[in-house]
């Protein structure tokens, strides 16, 4: 059986298959009345199980993966019976895995089985490796990585499985570096001014690192696309203090330089004929003496001014930084995710991301990643007048909304548009989906790696 020391999950083919693995067969219909309203997995006359499949549901097979983990076991052959109607493709294939897959089985390990040719299991083992590996990481306790070193460490795995799944340096793959930046480069003194100041609270250092991808055919001198995300390895809140039953899960506010680094990495894997540039800000929100607070002043590189109203509305400072970084490489189109506000949550729930631009019209190319890899989305507005609610007295603009009945997830991306120049295409997420404290139908609890398939998709296939 082919093993990966990169996640504690194995994707063999039916060949593998002996006495130890449990059976389950996928089915259509519903079953026998004697079982509740709901019942979606029961016994079968083979030993195994028969699960049963919505196959109206878009994401029917995510969803069978999310009943096949309910059952515990961890070895499971996976097979489709004839009258279902479906077939697995590497997609379909790996998004089973990820929906089977949780904390509990990874702990034990987990292997499946599918009746797939070499090639697509390959593709599949591809696609959830790097997806497991943002999930591991999103949801890493704050006391196994602090800032740089949870940088290097991630970039290092995402290396390691580029080098697995794709071409060495100069090859068919592309090229690929990687770049840290701390206190005393110049690049990051001169430009980092939301990592400092939100860094310089916490005994671990800021960093900024950047990914860079020039795939086949790509020139060396034209960024195509830029990547950003927000990396804020733990968040207390600052001195505004978060309460307890909201910081509990803030080692996941650096989902979103989790899930951008393995977008482009899985990106780079399938030879994406692009030069993609990620940037990943990342740094901690402590309460210290030397953090900052309410009615602070810092100034950017573009001279905008910012008042700090709220220091747990620190992830924009950081982002803002990167987002101008970005601009000075001129690219074609800028894309930042973040675990930004709670607002988004509140208006659009777990299950997806919000997405606000200027046009208040979704790329259509990035729609289309979306929709192929069955992953949602929901467009919140961006308007001008929006600039209204973080207007400051003492600088140009407040870190924080203000006013009656203010959207939070519109003006934080309106804070962000300061710092994007006006002739850039620029798409916003704010990912609500990051992470799921209860599961879903389609996912176990925890963090959910949702937008890195659709990200890379997006990537391997834009035209810009």
């Amino acid at each position: 059986m082919e093993s990966s020391a990169l996640i504690p999950i194995e994707i063999v083919n039916f060949s593998a298959v002996d006495d130890s693995f449990g059976r389950v067969r996928l089915v259509k219909g519903t079953p026998a009345p004697c079982y509740i309203e709901g019942t979606m997995a029961v016994p079968n006359q083979q030993g195994g199980f028969d699960v049963y499949v919505d196959t109206k549901d878009a994401r029917a097979l995510q969803k069978a993966g999310r009943t096949i983990g309910s059952l515990g076991l961890n070895k499971v052959a996976v097979s489709l019976s004839d009258d279902l109607g479906l077939e697995f493709t590497a997609l379909s294939a790996a998004q089973l895995v990820l929906g089977l897959d949780s904390e509990p089985l990874r702990k034990v390990g987990l292997t499946v089985a599918l009746d797939l040719k070499n090639a697509v299991l390959a593709a599949v083992r591809r696609d959830v490796t790097f997806v497991t590996l943002a999930r591991i990481f999103a949801n890493s306790s704050n006391n196994q990585y602090h800032t740089i070193d949870l940088v290097q460490t991630y970039f290092t795995k995402l290396q390691e499985a580029f080098f697995k799944f794709g071409k060495e340096y100069g090859g068919a793959a592309g090229k690929l570096s990687f770049k840290l930046y701390m206190a005393g480069d110049e690049l990051f003194d001169q430009n980092c001014i939301g990592l400092q100041t939100v860094g310089n609270s916490a005994q671990h250092q800021p960093c900024l690192g950047v990914i860079d991808y020039i795939g086949p055919n790509a020139r060396e001198d034209q960024v195509d696309i830029v990547l950003v995300g927000k990396g804020i390895a733990f968040d207390t809140g600052g001195y505004d203090l978060k309460p307890s039953k909201f910081m509990e899960t803030m080692r996941t506010d650096k989902s979103g330089l989790i899930y951008v680094a393995a977008a482009t990495m899985l990106a780079a894997s399938m030879s994406a004929h692009k030069h993609i540039r990620c940037y990943l800000p990342c740094c901690e929100n402590r309460v210290s003496s030397s953090a900052m607070v309410p009615g602070d002043i810092i100034t950017y590189p573009n001279k905008v001014t910012v008042e700090i109203g709220n220091t747990d509305a620190e992830g924009r400072l950081i982002l803002a930084d990167a987002l101008l970084l970005g601009c000075k490489d001129k690219p074609k189109f800028i894309l930042d995710a973040a675990t930004l506000t709670g607002a988004a949550k509140i208006a659009i729930g777990r299950d997806m991301c919000a997405i606000l631009c200027r046009e208040n019209q979704v790329d259509e190319q990035l729609a289309q990643s979306f929709a192929y890899t069955n992953e949602e989305f929901w467009p919140l507005p961006l308007k001008e007048y929006h600039k209204r609610y973080i207007t400051a007295q003492r600088a140009d603009i407040s870190n924080t909304s203000h006013g009656e009945g203010a959207p939070g997830a519109s003006t934080a991306a309106a804070f962000l548009s300061f710092f994007v120049d006006s002739d850039v295409k620029w798409t916003h997420l704010d990912l609500a989906n990051a992470y799921q404290a209860e599961g879903s139908p389609y996912l176990a609890a925890g963090s959910t790696g949702s937008t890195v398939l659709a990200l890379a998709h997006w990537l391997v296939g834009a035209q810009y």
